[in-house]
């Protein structure tokens, strides 16, 4: 058998194309500034450009993308290579949500699309979110929103002609650069065209997604989220759901974002009737692997990362979602949300969705139990690589994750198992 790939995030990484671009950039500053400009009239008439379309919907969102930029111009340390990738990526985003306003205008149909009884996989970042929501995408009457359909959820102004053929090759060919640029990382959170994907990139469409702030240091614009709250983001959110199922209908949909957590209360405000479950993980282990997931997306885009700064970050972020997520409980009816530990998961994955389908009750149970026992067989014969993290690598230590969730932990009771 042979050993498995070890994966860890020591330094900030770029490959030497990236980095001759970077020398190149600072070089030739000020004169190819514009080619990388994050300023919010140069992305918006970018757009515009693009798409010949200039209605932007509710006028909440350009004071979101202002936010997101001012943060990440003041304390995002991209490179130059870093901007321009960035710059890209949000002209793309603002093109499909120009796209997407004029095609409600043209099918107002679309907004007539029930979202009925949609079910949530939520939890902290690294808590087994993926994993869950996988096995849910094996049963034959739940809809998932898959990768190449929530990057590019209204490819042209009838999005019914569109070829998914051609969106999925241009998602594995964006798949295939950025496994280039950040080697390791789908090691970490696997992106693959034609499976399941989390909510992150419809709520990017609305400048009310972490990209910004897991691909650079923009820490600011993270807590702007919450202070300011993202109801704007939902409520695009649910129009692109709508306009999915419009395309593709599904009886029941079943989508993952951990993000939900620290917005559940709007979530269940958008989804009065939604089932949402939430999984929980030790902090000891959660915490620095999603340090470590940051930094991974960080590193081709940077000029460098302060470890102990993010370990900081993610260790207050994580206090702050699970406050907020335990606090909106009180919106929730009974059985409306399901608690999972990841202990369980991981050792009984069958044995958990027998816990979820006694409470839920999802019809064709029989065939969905066949396909798991398959997927798990399959899952454990596998030989992933190991993603390597500890605490100190972040400047964090056992006892003070201890200290800050000792009640959480006893709660879920999950055991503190120190990563070395």
């Amino acid at each position: 058998m042979k050993p498995k790939k070890q994966l860890t995030v020591d330094q900030p990484y770029a490959p030497l194309p990236v980095r001759l671009v970077n020398s190149l950039g600072r070089k030739t500053t000020p004169v190819f500034d514009w080619l990388a400009s994050l300023q919010s009239e140069d992305l918006l008439e970018a757009a515009t450009r693009q798409t010949r379309l200039q209605d932007w919907g509710d006028p909440w969102f350009k004071k979101a993308l202002t936010a997101l930029l001012d943060s990440v111009n003041e304390e995002g340390k991209l490179t130059f290579f870093g901007r321009l990738s960035l710059r890209q990526f949000l002209i793309g985003n603002l093109g499909s949500r120009l796209r997407t306003i004029e095609v409600l205008k043209r099918f107002p149909e679309i907004r007539k699309q029930k979202i009925h009884r949609p079910i949530f996989i939520t939890g902290w970042y690294r808590t087994g979110t993926t994993h869950l929501h996988n096995l849910f995408a094996l049963h034959p009457d739940l809809r998932t929103a898959l990768f190449w359909e929530l990057r590019h959820p209204c490819p042209n102004l009838d999005p019914r002609t569109a070829d998914p053929h051609k969106q999925i090759r241009s998602v594995r060919l964006d798949g295939k650069i950025h496994s280039y640029l950040a080697p390791g990382f789908n090691a970490i959170h696997s992106l693959e065209a034609d499976k399941p994907e989390e909510c992150l990139h419809l709520f990017d469409k609305a400048c009310t997604g972490t990209t910004s702030f897991f691909m650079s240091e923009a820490k600011s614009v993270a807590w702007r989220l919450l202070d300011h709250g993202i109801q704007h983001g939902y409520e695009f959110y649910k129009i692109q759901l709508q306009l999915l199922n419009w395309l593709r209908p599904g009886r029941q949909w079943v989508l993952k974002w951990p993000y939900h957590l620290w917005h559940l209360e709007t979530l269940l405000d958008t989804f009065p009737d939604a089932i949402v479950i939430h999984l929980h993980r030790d902090p000891c282990q959660a915490i620095p692997s999603v340090c470590s997931l940051a930094a991974a997306a960080r590193a081709p885009f940077c000029e460098s990362i302060d470890y102990d700064a993010l370990g900081e970050f993610w260790l207050n972020y994580y206090a702050a979602g699970l406050e907020r997520g335990l606090k909106a409980r009180h919106k929730s009816g009974p059985n409306q949300i399901i608690d999972i530990r990841y202990p369980d998961l991981k050792e009984a994955p069958l044995s958990v969705i027998d816990q979820i389908q006694n409470i839920i009750s999802l019809d064709d149970y029989d065939t969905w139990a066949k396909s798991l026992k398959i997927n798990t067989q399959e899952t454990r014969s596998k030989q992933p690589g190991d993603h390597r993290y500890n605490l100190s690598q972040f400047g964090l230590d056992a006892d003070q994750i201890g200290e800050r969730f000792a009640g959480y932990i006893q709660d879920y009771n999950l055991s503190v198992e120190v990563v070395h």
